[in-house]
């Protein structure tokens, strides 16, 4: 069996063809596990978002009860000071002029 220069060069070309096909393949299945490990990267990253955005609100409302019981101990604390200080007023009216003299200067 002989071969023509046109069918040489038809089997070349053939053999191209199939080498640039499976080299197109290959880079076919590298992209689809490339999308394949996107897909599940942006998976976890909408779940850690999400636990994140559970975190932020659970924080949100513990920080709100927060401030509401510090504000209601520094309003005792500000009553505390305010009977401190009329009940030294009132010891400071009853004691001597001699020992009503402040230490602090």
């Amino acid at each position: 069996m002989t071969f023509s220069p046109a069918e040489a060069v038809l089997f070349v070309a053939l053999v191209v063809t199939s080498g640039c096909v499976v080299l197109m393949y290959r880079k076919l299945n590298e992209l689809s596990t490339v999308g394949r490990h996107y897909r599940l990267a942006l998976h976890d990253s909408a779940a850690a978002l999400g636990e994140a955005r559970d975190a932020v609100a659970l924080l949100n409302n513990d920080s709100r009860e927060l401030i509401s019981a510090l504000c209601t101990r520094i309003g005792e604390a500000e009553a505390l000071v305010a009977r401190l200080d009329r009940a030294r007023a009132e010891a400071a009216a009853v004691l001597p002029t001699s020992v009503n003299k402040d230490p602090r200067g």
